[in-house]
């Protein structure tokens, strides 16, 4: 049975956090929390104390006993993005492998976003009472806010945006003493930050005027403080006049009535506040009649990424990541047939060389990306799209990638046209051998969808592909004069060539008429 628990341990601004769960049943067997503050050295640009980096230490030794107790060998230590940004994150990670000997993965914004929406996102999918309606996920971490719309149960979009209430906690301390009306010029400030979500997006925010919902996810101490300040159990659900209200009383409240009468942490004490007014401005933007609560978290979304990966569940997630990067191709105007069209091939390809470059799930949707992605430069200019491709995917948040992920899929798209990495060591020597031969990998599979399709006529419409000896035998079936494709094909297969040992022939099969 111990083979089938899996052990997550994430380290944030706040603490950490331990979940151990039956990876067959998703059953949590712990679930434990060790409260520890290091968002005022992170967010003042201050590199973590010692002393707190030796207290998460002790914290994750204690952790790592649990998980023997259980007899967990199966886990991983995850550490926040906002933590990621601390001055010193290097030394806080080579510190808690040489107490620990565990290494930490440091995740993304857009990672932790994906993860947090997991659980609660499948509740959407299956609530009727959802299909006629939008739903926004509201995820408010320390320094980041992100939010994700979802319409008839169905992933639309996400956006996040580095607005937390411990970033708003330290610059309302300087507003109130300075500024006579701080409350006013703080709503001011956030508003100013908002405006990054809904100009310019493709959201239903501003265009559906429908009352909507918005879920607070991660959202227990204002939870408690909304139940407290009821005195009744108001459950999951508040209506967005009820909460409006209780922030009109509470925008003056003192200390020592939120600690007495509410029942509220002193450590929560700063953050009350700018939470209240942060949720009120996301309220109105998102036109929501009311609030939901919800404990789901980012370690939720990494058990359950486990029990898929390690083949316990049948959960996907990725249609997520997908719609998003299809999101941003629409932004930039990319032509959808052609794009589709080599995605496809792309994928076909991907699939039949499996043998050739034994690569997984995870590179076969980066390849997927990168095939969307790939000719968004051409919004920029025509003349060395793949540059301009590069630098607008780099720059873009996808949910679900990493920084890491993002960087391979930029390097794919500036090399799907005529520069190979080997030609232009200067920019690929920063990146490590093991990304380099990746991007190769795939840069040379996208190369070759490309061609098939380089005039963007159609021609080609369905392909097969065969191994044989030396040689990987693209047959590709169409009745139409392929001179050009041919040619372009020609051209651009030296690189898959150099990459996989094998070269790529390509060869024409009539279409009988039916």
């Amino acid at each position: 049975m111990a083979a089938k628990y899996y052990g997550v341990i994430m380290v944030n601004v706040q603490g950490l956090e331990l979940l151990i769960v039956n990876l067959k049943s998703l059953k949590p067997l712990e679930h434990v929390k060790k409260e520890i503050n290091l968002g005022d050295d992170v967010y003042q640009d201050q590199p973590v104390k010692y002393e707190s980096v030796s207290r998460v230490s002790e914290a994750l030794t204690g952790f790592v006993q649990i998980l023997n107790d259980y007899g967990v060998t199966n886990y991983k230590l995850f550490g926040s993005s906002a933590l990621h940004q601390a001055m010193n994150s290097d030394f806080i990670a080579d510190q808690l492998f040489l107490h620990t000997g565990m290494t930490i993965e440091w995740l993304s914004s857009n990672e932790e976003t994906y993860f947090r929406n997991q659980n609660i996102s499948i509740e959407l999918g299956n609530d009727k009472q959802n299909e006629k309606r939008t739903v926004f996920l509201v995820g408010i971490t320390s320094g980041n806010t992100a939010i994700t719309e979802f319409k008839k149960g169905k992933f639309v979009d996400a956006t996040s945006f580095a607005l937390g209430p411990i970033k708003i906690a330290e610059d309302l301390q300087s507003l109130r003493q300075t500024a006579p009306s701080s409350i006013g010029l703080l709503n001011d400030y956030i508003d100013s930050k908002l405006n990054d979500f809904y100009i310019g997006h493709p959201s239903s925010v501003v265009s559906d005027a429908a009352p909507s919902k918005i879920i607070l996810l991660g959202s227990l101490p204002l939870q408690q403080l909304v139940k407290n300040y009821e005195n009744a159990d108001v459950g999951d659900t508040i209506t967005a006049s009820q909460f409006i209200s209780l922030v009109d009383d509470l925008v003056d409240a003192s200390d020592q009535f939120l600690i007495e009468r509410l029942q509220v942490s002193s450590d929560y004490i700063p953050m009350v506040l700018p939470e209240l007014l942060l949720t009120r401005r996301i309220l109105r933007l998102t036109n929501a009649a009311e609030i939901g609560f919800s404990n789901s978290g980012v370690v939720d979304g990494l058990v359950n990424q486990a029990s898929t990966e390690l083949g316990y569940s049948k959960r996907d997630f990725t249609p997520e990541i997908i719609k998003m990067a299809l999101n941003i191709s629409g932004h930039y105007d990319v032509e959808p047939v052609h794009r589709d069209l080599v995605t496809k091939f792309s994928l076909h390809l991907f699939d039949q060389l499996k043998p050739l470059h034994q690569l997984g799930r995870r590179e076969r949707i980066l390849l997927q990306v990168a095939s969307i992605l790939h000719d968004v430069g051409n919004y920029v200019g025509i003349h060395e799209h793949y540059l301009h491709s590069e630098y607008i995917i780099l720059h873009s948040e996808i949910i679900g990638l990493s920084r890491d992920d993002i960087r391979v899929i930029a390097a794919i798209a500036r090399y799907h046209s005529s520069t190979t990495p080997n030609e232009d060591l200067i920019h690929f020597q920063h990146i490590s051998a093991e990304s380099r031969r990746l991007i190769s990998k795939l840069a040379a599979i996208l190369r070759l969808a490309d061609a098939l399709d380089d005039d963007r006529q159609q021609k080609i419409k369905k392909i097969s592909v065969s191994i044989k000896e030396s040689k990987v035998v693209i047959t590709v079936f169409s009745n139409a004069n392929l001179a050009y494709e041919n040619w372009v094909f020609n051209q651009k297969s030296h690189f898959f060539t150099e990459a996989y040992g094998y070269e790529a022939v390509l060869k024409q099969r009539g279409v009988k008429a039916k």
